[in-house]
């Protein structure tokens, strides 16, 4: 799965730009919510959403799973490496916060979250879409309660909010394959042509429903 998920955001690390619109508006969200400041390590990085909306004072550093993804991190921020969230290569306590935006939910959450934790001094922000996000697409999203029990009294605060596809059509199935984010864990085969215009036509908008988190590191 994880060589999977390697290959398919590697393969539309040219797409992701244009076409990754809710991730963008979560990115931006979620920094300014968490308010980080100092060493800032961008976990699941991508093309560098979050980091690009870092406060300037910020110092930030790059973690993906994909090589092709960190590379394009890499030509705008000057630190990263290829890693696994769910075992970081870092020290206990080597970023003053991290920042995870659209990435944990295609992890084990039981090992990337404490390992988010370990890594921070002081706080832990995470965007991630939740179960009600493109309802009839399937997808086995964590609900806000299974990732608000992981984390226990640290929650500082968290909120739900819907950010829709802007994308309809078969311009929505582009989105999901321009986006490297087309796997679905519980299918085994990819949908037909047929399947796929019968779910285009089955509802008029599709919504991440994103649950926004800070954790305070104890």
């Amino acid at each position: 799965m994880k060589e999977l998920l390697s290959l398919r955001f590697s393969r539309a690390v040219e797409t992701y730009e244009r076409w990754a619109i809710p991730q963008l508006e979560s990115a931006r969200f979620l920094v300014k919510l968490t308010e980080p400041a100092g060493r800032v390590l961008d976990l699941g990085c991508g093309t560098g959403f979050v980091s690009r909306f870092l406060p300037p004072e910020c110092d930030p550093f790059g973690v993906d799973i994909s090589y092709r993804m960190l590379r394009a991190y890499l030509r705008e921020f000057p630190g990263g490496v290829l890693a696994d969230a769910e075992r970081l290569p870092f020290r206990d306590r080597s970023f003053d916060f991290v920042l995870s935006n659209f990435s944990l939910h295609w992890t084990d959450l039981d090992r990337s979250l404490p390992e988010a934790l370990r890594v921070a001094r002081r706080g832990v922000g995470i965007a991630l879409p939740v179960s009600g996000s493109l309802r009839t697409l399937g997808f086995p999203f964590p609900s806000p309660e299974e990732i608000l029990s992981k984390v226990g009294e640290r929650s500082s605060f968290h909120l739900l909010r819907e950010i829709e596809i802007p994308f309809r059509g078969w311009d929505l199935v582009r989105f999901f394959h321009y986006t490297g984010s087309s796997i679905n864990p519980t299918r085994r085969r990819l949908l037909t042509r047929g399947e796929i215009e019968e779910l285009l036509n089955s509802a008029e908008r599709f919504t991440f429903r994103v649950l926004f988190l800070s954790v305070r590191v104890i």
